[in-house]
């Protein structure tokens, strides 16, 4: 029973205080429901991007057994039927991790996860290179739960020399046309913070409020391999300098009326929350998450590690609520809510030390 209080008192403290209400529901329901209030199926395991720390981009270079494919509608129709019963019981439906619009078939998809369960929304996650008119037109029609852009500067050398293709007026221009649609309190973005950009921080901030985007989301860079080493922010002690932009960017963004969500810039171990989604990569495999799909490698500290892939069952051949409830799968994501005996395959990389996305500081 403490052990359980711990948990729910941790998770309650990095909780926005607007979505406060909502998530402690969405908690309380997954614990006496025993299903997952959050599904991700991996529609698209590809990209329109080649950045050079974007993981996908080392499928068949250093992870051998990434698979870059859009699946098709008859197999998606396979995975979800066999994943009814839980979808029934979600709030959140993901259809990928990464350009989900990719993928022709999307808005046919979202229909059939709403004939299944009505009150489901869909999180959306884009570098908006693929967010034209027509498509934001399509988007409207649907219950989306966030539309988060990808925009990690506010010039247009920053951004382009860290995206490798993006280009920066599109992914304003379709700021721009979100923010005019029926989506447009939707709109959010997200800025991964390194040695090159961190100077525009806190102009980033006041830059995205002229676009009319109140939510902020800031990540440091996960390096994957060793060639991207040295262009993070964060290290054992800290970065006062980095510390200062981070500060500032946090003061314009309470004086815009803004909300800004901030990674650590040294190492907290207090666990991942991305295990807490139901995740199914494009195989109809079931892992923590995306990286742990492949044998992504994870480097921190100067020191490279790679483990097999983290695999609890297949939904096209096993009970889907079945592997959720798993002993393994369920000591795998208690390890992660107390935080204190990670698994040893996430023990290298940085979002399970409070420095990415799952337990960013909120302001």
């Amino acid at each position: 029973m403490l052990k359980n209080i711990r948990i729910a008192a941790k998770k309650i403290s990095n909780i926005p205080k607007d979505k406060l209400f909502e998530r402690v529901k969405l908690g309380i329901r997954k614990r006496l429901s025993g299903y997952p209030y959050s599904i991700i199926l991996q529609t698209v395991s590809a990209c329109d991007l080649k950045c050079k720390h974007c993981f996908i981009n080392d499928y068949n270079i250093h992870i051998h057994d990434g698979i870059i494919k859009i699946m098709q509608m008859d197999e998606f129709l396979a995975c979800v039927e066999r994943l009814r019963p839980m979808i029934k019981h979600a709030s959140y439906f993901q259809l990928s991790t990464f350009e989900a619009i990719l993928n022709k078939d999307l808005f046919r998809m979202m229909d059939v996860i709403l004939k299944m369960n009505p009150r489901i929304q869909f999180p959306l996650l884009s570098n908006a290179m693929q967010l034209s008119s027509e498509k934001i037109a399509l988007l409207e029609n649907y219950p989306l739960s966030i539309v988060n852009i990808s925009l990690d500067g506010c010039t247009k050398t920053t951004v382009e020399k860290f995206k490798t293709e993006v280009v920066f007026e599109k992914v304003i221009d379709a700021i721009r046309r979100l923010k005019r649609s029926r989506l447009k309190e939707k709109v959010a973005v997200t800025f991964v913070a390194h040695k090159n950009n961190i100077a525009e921080l806190p102009d980033y901030v006041d830059f995205v409020n002229t676009l009319g985007v109140k939510d902020i989301y800031v990540s440091n860079l996960l390096t994957f391999t060793r060639e991207m080493e040295g262009q993070e922010l964060y290290t054992k002690q800290g970065n006062k300098i980095s510390q200062n932009y981070f500060d500032e960017a946090v003061k314009r963004a309470k004086r815009n009326g803004q909300a800004i969500g901030m990674p650590r810039l040294s190492p907290v171990k207090m666990g991942c929350q991305a295990c807490e989604s139901f995740f199914i990569d494009i195989n109809g495999n079931v892992a923590p998450c995306d990286f742990l799909a492949v044998t992504t490698p994870f480097t921190l500290w100067g020191e490279t590690v790679t483990h097999a892939p983290v695999l609890f069952g297949n939904v096209l051949k096993d009970d889907p609520i079945a592997i959720y409830r798993k002993t393994a799968f369920k000591k795998f994501r208690e390890a992660h809510r107390i935080g204190k005996e990670l698994p040893d395959e996430c023990t290298h990389c940085i979002d399970a030390y409070g420095l990415m996305c799952s337990n960013r500081v909120n302001h």
